[in-house]
């Protein structure tokens, strides 16, 4: 009786490892697999990256929150940098409001502005809504440099919120509408949690208010309007509603003509009025509903003599006849 030749199991290089030995069949197999692995391995590679870029964009916006809030709960409990420093700010900060023809003296930067400063020069203020969105702001010579950059500069694709160029934040003409625009990023990062606000009325009463800090004060927005509109003229009949370009209502743009857009536009009834004389911060950023496409929404600043107690909200409602550009009703359909 014969005994049984035990077969010789072969190496990992000769199962794998291409060699001149290798019928036809053989290599081409070979082959295949290795590029399977080699675009598997992109593939977490790919991942990863995505992954870790979410992490350091969440991050790096904590880190600056802390900073924001740990530098302003120094003044306002009155401690010195070797004191306890309290862990939240209050929720609801007081809207200065200068004395009207008063010559304009810079007043003392606030201490959250001093250091961020320390970190971006182009550091110009700090908005945020409770539960919705915290961050920190910039401005440049340019509405393109922050839509691929963070606040530390470095080229990242969640990008930083920023105002637009044209506008005067920081200084004697503060502009009559501050434009602020972040990218809608699926992580919440920059402006993505601003969907929640899209055609519902209930969350804007949970939420009515924006906090933009410039260098110098702590001021209080309530929510006006949100709605989404046309970036091109194609999308509606020829039409575009450029609202980045009220930052001072003039003869060209209009107080009438921007008032007019929004209460044609706005999913939201808030009954709280506005007129020419009000203080305005729009908050812009992308939307999905057809593309290009924007999601903005429009507030204005406190009165003297309002306060986030005493807006009346009892307004509010949906607005069943917003007007939306004409390809969402193409789409809609």
């Amino acid at each position: 009786m014969f005994e049984e030749t035990k077969k010789k199991k072969k190496s990992f290089r000769e199962n794998f490892i291409p060699s001149k030995n290798d019928s036809k069949n053989v290599l081409i197999n070979k082959l295949i697999i290795l590029g399977s692995v080699a675009a598997l391995l992109a593939c977490f590679v790919v991942l990863g990256v995505y992954f870790y870029r979410i992490y350091e964009a969440k991050h790096n916006s904590e880190t600056l929150g802390d900073i924001y809030n740990t530098a302003n709960a120094r003044v306002i409990s009155n401690k010195t940098d070797d004191e306890e420093v309290p862990g939240e700010m209050p929720e609801m900060p007081v809207t200065t409001v200068p004395e009207p023809d008063m010559p304009w003296v810079e007043p003392p930067k606030l201490p959250s502005a001093l250091e961020l400063s320390e970190i971006n020069p182009d550091y110009a203020g700090y908005v945020s809504i409770p539960k919705v969105f915290s961050e920190a702001v910039v401005l440049t010579t340019d509405n393109e440099f922050y839509l691929t950059h963070n606040f530390y500069k470095q080229k990242r694709s969640a990008g930083t919120v920023f105002a637009d160029y044209r506008n005067v934040i920081n200084g004697e003409n503060v502009s009559d509408n501050i434009v602020l625009y972040g990218h809608n990023n699926r992580d919440g990062t920059m402006f993505g949690n601003m969907d929640y606000y899209k055609n519902n009325a209930s969350y804007w009463l949970k939420n009515p208010f924006v906090y933009f800090d410039n260098f110098y004060t702590q001021d209080v927005y309530v929510i006006l309007a949100s709605f989404i509109t046309n970036v091109e003229p194609k999308d509606d009949n020829g039409y575009v509603f450029d609202y980045q370009n009220y930052l001072n209502f003039d003869d060209t743009y209009t107080f009438e003509n921007f008032k007019t857009n929004i209460e044609k536009k706005n999913q939201i009834i808030t009954g709280i009025d506005y007129d020419e004389n009000d203080k305005y911060l729009t908050l812009s950023t992308c939307s999905y509903e057809w593309e290009p496409s924007r999601h903005v929404m429009i507030t204005r600043k406190l009165r003297p003599g309002e306060t986030t107690a005493n807006i009346d909200t009892t307004l509010f409602k949906l607005n069943p006849d917003a007007v939306w550009p004409a390809i969402y009703y193409k789409y809609s359909q």
